[in-house]
């Protein structure tokens, strides 16, 4: 479930602006919700798998995913432990975390990036940043072959309201999700809420 967070918490950064320091600019300011179609090539499937839903995340470290395709389910990670909720089955899962790795290694990550931490990601990473005027582009290289990734790739336009997110796996398999940003706002807070007490079940 670890892997699938990392799509949570990457896609936060849709607010990232052109001219800034990168790593000022990956701190959230402000809860953020964002609409995403999901597109993962598997090796051990023969068609790709597709899902879509809504990605929401606040500056406190507290990160949803909401998929509503092909079925409802809740994925969430806070600063403690890391959630999983399938309505439809009634499957309920919670990590504590810190969690060794390679499990929680994509909420490592992201946690450290949701905070500006590029200092403590390059222990493990290379981080490569670019940008012009079309836009920007954020690439992580694993240092170690221990890293269940082998390489994060996180695009945006200029406008900061469209992101691509590439998550490629050691073993090749590949997840690309393209995000829209929806609404931002302390309203937010309310809707994160309420999906954690439903993957929590209460």
């Amino acid at each position: 479930m670890a892997r699938l967070i990392v799509l949570v918490w990457l896609a936060c950064w849709a607010r990232l602006g052109l001219g800034d320091d990168p790593a000022q600019r990956l701190k959230l300011s402000e809860p953020v919700q964002l609409s995403y179609k999901e597109t993962r090539t598997l090796a051990l499937l023969a068609q790709p798998w597709r899902g879509r839903g809504y990605l929401l995340a606040d500056p406190q470290g507290t990160l949803v995913k909401l998929q509503l395709s092909p079925q409802r389910v809740i994925m969430a990670a806070t600063p403690r432990e890391l959630l999983y909720f399938d309505p439809a089955s009634g499957e309920r899962y919670r990590l504590p975390l810190p969690a060794p790795p390679p499990q929680a290694e994509g909420i490592l990550v992201l946690q450290q990036l949701l905070r500006g931490d590029l200092e403590s990601i390059r222990r493990r990473y290379r981080v490569d940043y670019e940008e012009d005027e079309q836009g920007w582009r954020l690439k992580l290289a694993p240092l170690s072959d221990d890293s269940p990734y082998r390489q994060v790739l996180l695009r945006g336009d200029a406008q900061g309201k469209r992101q691509v997110l590439v998550v490629i796996e050691q073993d090749g398999d590949r997840t690309v999700t393209e995000m829209t940003v929806d609404e931002r706002g302390s309203q937010l807070s309310y809707t994160i809420a309420r999906l954690l007490q439903e993957a929590l079940g209460q």
